[in-house]
């Protein structure tokens, strides 16, 4: 609910994207109940009532009041979802005292109509304005001491929905404080509105573990950072009854076998998932670990799937316990912190450089799943009950192979090279040469096709056509082709080895690549450089002058025509799967940052084996 004013906000014309308005319908049909905090624009800097005098942004409003927002809190035009746009001004942020009764749908949505008609009639009232702001005052203290009713049990989360009209992401702090004889206790957590639907959920308990929900306090929302310019539209800001454990604003991806895209990642909670027992009550001594969870780790490891934690824990005491426990070693940049888990898991995809699409997410506890599904559809999501029988799923239907053994170390590797990198300064190349980076390119053998086809499945970002090869597929390039270069490529510097990363097929009679694909770990270590430089001499062993390769787009592989466009190809025609072309006359640039080894004697390569 919003304040009311003498002077109320013009409706804002905006068009609200189809795919938000389905995650803000969304919401209402899964909620039995919500509260009604009546909302209110702030100044995170304000000095009432000098600010008025001495504040070189102050921009009065119809009723003489700073103007925080461009336009007000404006509603949505003929919503009857009750959306409002906020363009932000430099310090504006939203405001309410703390609400946590809750009404049923039907009734909040009879007070808000209710509320609505009283505002107009207040705002068309014939009589001077000071009565107006007089009367508009009144009526916002009945609904704030109507809505503020204080710790009321049927509260199941607090929740935030938001939707971008400028495309842009917008970093919001929620802060919720008490006020009078509780002052200084505070929760306070991160979420971001942006150009898709948004929706951040905050279950009672962890609210209720930082503040006293029985005394009054203050709820706020306030941009990280520079306010100005800033655009956004909110929904339901309030705490919430659901129906029945909170669901995703929108189809996600299901949880059962249909959904066989490979894992990449999975992301474990901590108190109840990997452990019976809450560690900040329990302490280490009172915990105990889940045999069927540590199993599922173990045999994770070793098919490759890299494993990281997202828990709302002391960070010190929660990685003291998995060292103790001998878990620590499993997991790559564990997230343990009191921010929201969808903020932890997109911190863990940045330190990986892996899309959230390829993440499992485990937890106990219903609202975190749905926290983590409303602002990450693509994750998958397990809850603890389901750990036992886990790898039964085909999503976890991954060979184990040489390499998959060594993923996690590789991982660890990188964050040591990217340690040291940072410790040079920004000279990229001059690191790259000191790292000793060597490629050795092979012809496709049977000891490499489980790897190949393992590749294959995990690889979308740098995969040329976007290929899933069959085992069956890849056992039939093993058969001898004169014209024919099926290419296995292995990377590894003074930092560790990477293993078999890539794979090329060349069609040396037409001059062309007809599929790549090669891990995202090694882009833009220039190994992609050393090899097509390699490549493209065999070909002109052929009499060839350009060399071609095969491209077939895919929401996926953007990162290929980067790729291609950074090695000088450019297309040439349209279609399904265009052509990438490149004069041979010009030289690969930083090629020789990598050393290329080779052991293919039976193809003309001038000065390419070193």
């Amino acid at each position: 609910m919003i304040e009311t004013l003498p002077t109320p906000p013009a409706a804002s014309d905006l068009a609200v994207s189809a795919e938000a308005l389905a995650g803000f319908a969304a919401l209402r049909a899964e909620i039995a109940g919500q509260s009604q905090i009546v909302w209110a624009e702030h100044c995170s800097e304000c000095a009432y009532p000098k600010c008025y005098e001495a504040c070189a942004f102050y921009t009065p409003r119809s009723d003489l009041h700073c103007r925080r927002f461009e336009g007000g809190i404006e509603p949505v035009a003929d919503d009857a979802l009750r959306l409002h746009r906020i363009r932000f001004r430099k310090w504006g942020k939203l405001e309410g005292r703390g609400a946590t009764a809750i009404e049923t749908r039907a009734r909040a949505r009879a007070r808000e109509a209710g509320d609505a008609r009283i505002a107009g009639a207040i705002a068309a009232f014939p009589a001077p304005f000071a009565v107006k702001r007089k009367l508009a005052a009144q009526w916002n203290v009945r609904k704030r001491e109507r809505a503020a009713t204080p710790g009321a049990a049927n509260a199941q989360a607090f929740v935030v929905e938001c939707w971008s009209p400028d495309g842009r992401d917008h970093p919001f702090t929620l802060t919720m404080l008490n006020i009078g004889e509780n002052v200084g206790r505070l929760f306070q957590t991160r979420f971001e509105a942006g150009p898709d639907y948004r929706r951040l959920t905050v279950p009672i308990r962890d609210i209720a573990a930082h503040i006293d929900l029985a005394a009054p306090f203050l709820v706020q929302i306030e941009p990280i950072g520079e306010a100005a310019g800033r655009d956004v539209v909110f929904g339901l800001c309030d705490f919430v009854a659901f129906k029945t454990a909170p669901a995703p604003p929108r189809a996600a991806p299901s949880s059962d076998d249909a959904d066989s895209r490979p894992v990449k990642v999975v992301v474990w909670d901590l108190d109840e998932t990997i452990w019976n027992g809450v560690l900040a009550e329990d302490g280490v001594a009172g915990v105990r670990l889940r045999p069927e969870a540590v199993a599922a780790i173990k045999a994770l490891d070793e098919r490759g799937v890299l494993q990281s934690i997202a828990s709302k824990n002391d960070p010190a005491e929660a990685l003291a316990a998995l060292a103790q426990f001998g878990l620590a070693e499993f997991f790559l940049h564990p997230q343990v912190n009191w921010n929201p888990k969808s903020q932890s898991i997109a911190d863990v995809a940045a330190a990986l450089d892996l899309g959230v699409d390829s993440f499992v997410f485990v937890d106990d506890q219903p609202f975190e799943r749905a926290e983590v599904a409303a602002r990450h559809p693509g994750v998958r999501l397990l809850a603890d009950s389901e750990v036992p029988a886990m790898l039964r799923r085909d999503w976890f239907d991954l060979p184990v192979t040489p390499e998959s053994r060594q993923r996690r170390g590789l991982y660890q590797a990188e964050a040591a090279r990217a340690s040291a990198f940072q410790s040079t300064g920004d000279d990229y190349l001059s690191f790259l040469r000191d790292s000793n980076v060597r490629a050795t390119v092979r012809r496709l053998d049977g000891a490499d096709a489980e790897r190949v086809y393992e590749l294959s499945q995990r690889t979308n970002q740098l995969n040329f056509r976007g290929a899933k090869y069959g085992r069956d597929e890849v056992r039939a390039m093993l058969a001898p082709d004169p014209d024919r270069l099926r290419l296995t490529v292995r990377c590894a510097d003074r930092f560790g080895d990477y293993g078999l990363i890539g794979f090329v097929s060349v069609d040396l009679a037409a001059g062309e690549i007809t599929d790549l694909f090669m891990s995202c770990r090694v882009q833009r270590k220039r190994v992609e450089q050393a090899v097509f430089a390699w490549i493209g001499e065999a070909v002109r062993a052929r009499r060839h002058a350009e060399l071609r390769v095969r491209h077939r787009p895919t929401d996926r592989n953007g990162a290929a025509r980067a790729m291609l466009k950074d090695l000088g190809f450019a297309p040439a025609g349209d279609g399904e799967e265009p052509v990438w072309r490149r004069d041979l006359a010009l030289s690969f640039r930083d090629s020789d940052i990598v050393e290329l080894i080779t052991d293919i004697a039976d193809v003309a390569i001038e000065g390419a084996a070193r």
